[in-house]
């Protein structure tokens, strides 16, 4: 029997098996009220959710609790063939990891954003190429030393 994980299925699932737990805490600590007054009192309507667990402050936006289903899904990229991270293929780990023991953390995370390829030409980086960190405005004409101003080209 073959079983495979769907993240969206699972988190729905928490969120299903949560509402209990909060509604039994909820009543357990105001046994004497009505379920209708809990309710008031712990959940209200935010967005397009109706049932937001949250506090209520006056002329402030409530602290809520984020339910398990908002929690962003990251896909899980294969390493490439027979690539392996102690084969010395910087650019490759760099733009997969964002990190490289042989390299600075600044090239590395630029490699990472820019999915290892020249914003200039476009082609990918190999291995011989020299690598040059570039202001995208200059910093002669205000330009910031940061990440979103940076890039690397050939």
């Amino acid at each position: 029997m073959t079983s495979t994980v769907v993240s969206k299925v699972i988190f729905a699932d928490l969120d299903n098996l949560m509402y209990p737990k909060l509604k039994a805490w909820a009543q357990h600590r105001h046994p004497k009220k009505s379920g209708g007054w809990v309710s008031k009192k712990y959940w209200q309507t935010i967005g397009g959710d109706n049932w937001a667990f949250a506090t209520r402050q006056e002329g402030k936006n409530p602290m809520r609790l984020r339910s398990h289903t908002e929690t962003k899904i990251i896909r899980h990229v294969k390493v490439k063939g027979d690539a392996s991270p102690y084969d010395g293929n910087l650019i490759y780990w760099s733009s997969r990891m964002g990190k490289h023991p042989e390299t600075t953390y600044r090239v590395a995370t630029l490699l990472k954003s820019q999915s290892g390829k020249c914003t200039h030409c476009g082609m990918y980086f190999r291995e011989e190429d020299v690598l040059e960190i570039d202001h995208k405005i200059p910093k002669s004409l205000g330009g910031k030393d940061e990440y979103k101003n940076l890039q690397i080209l050939h």
